[in-house]
């Protein structure tokens, strides 16, 4: 498995905006399982979904794709990346698709999402992942060959973790998109489960500030 690193979007805005701000508005690309909440692992058979845009249930998840959502326990290949299951031995949702995108609704709002996942480098568009909440908008999205790629050269159902967590608690909708993506699992956290480091590391810093100010005030 490949060495995981965490990104985070947007720290300079964050740290100009304030406390206040980056516990409403901040999420980070999650590179490394946090091993949190509910993990669902896809266990369809067949190759299923061939121009279906659903809504599809596929072991109790919805998926919605564009064109379609693809899914089932047949070969994938990956290019590069190897291929999934060439004995039928892991199961998968794809797009199936270099442009396309699959859409999972996760019923409800979530602070972190992701899954154990892998696309075919140079097919079609990027690989980006993106976070919505219930009523569509884009809460973050990342470019995963800019900022995390994933190497599995000639691998057998290889991949890495990949997700998004949002300080707002506000995740509905966990989109993937382009470069034949596909995804084996899904996580999902309740917001209770996510420590935030980065909003405490502010907030800390908030308080020390707020104690110097009030010494110096004294001190006049």
């Amino acid at each position: 498995m490949e060495s995981h690193k965490k990104f985070v979007l947007g720290l300079s805005v964050a740290a100009a905006l304030g406390f206040s701000s980056v516990a409403a508005q901040a999420t980070v690309l999650l590179t490394s399982d946090p091993a949190l909440g509910t993990t669902t692992t896809f266990t369809a058979t067949g190759n299923n979904g061939f121009g279906n845009p659903g809504p599809v249930s596929i072991d109790g998840i919805t998926v919605t794709g564009n064109p379609q959502a693809t899914y089932g326990n047949a070969n994938y290949g990956l290019n590069a990346n190897g291929s999934w299951s060439p004995s039928g031995e892991f199961s998968w949702v794809a797009t199936n698709n270099g442009s396309g995108s699959i859409t999972f609704d996760l019923g409800g709002n979530y602070g972190l999402v992701g899954s154990f996942l892998n696309y075919a480098p140079g097919s079609g568009s990027d690989a980006i992942i993106t976070a919505l909440n219930a009523t569509n908008s884009v809460i973050g999205t990342y470019d995963l060959n800019l900022l995390a790629p994933i190497s599995t050269p000639g691998a057998t159902d290889g991949g890495a973790f990949r997700g998004i967590q949002s300080a707002a608690n506000d995740i509905r909708y966990f989109q993937l998109s382009g470069s034949f993506i596909l995804a084996h699992t899904l996580e999902r956290a309740t917001p209770a489960s996510i420590p935030e480091p980065l909003t405490l590391s502010i907030f800390s810093a908030g308080l020390v500030g707020a104690a110097a100010l009030k010494r110096r005030k004294k001190a006049a």
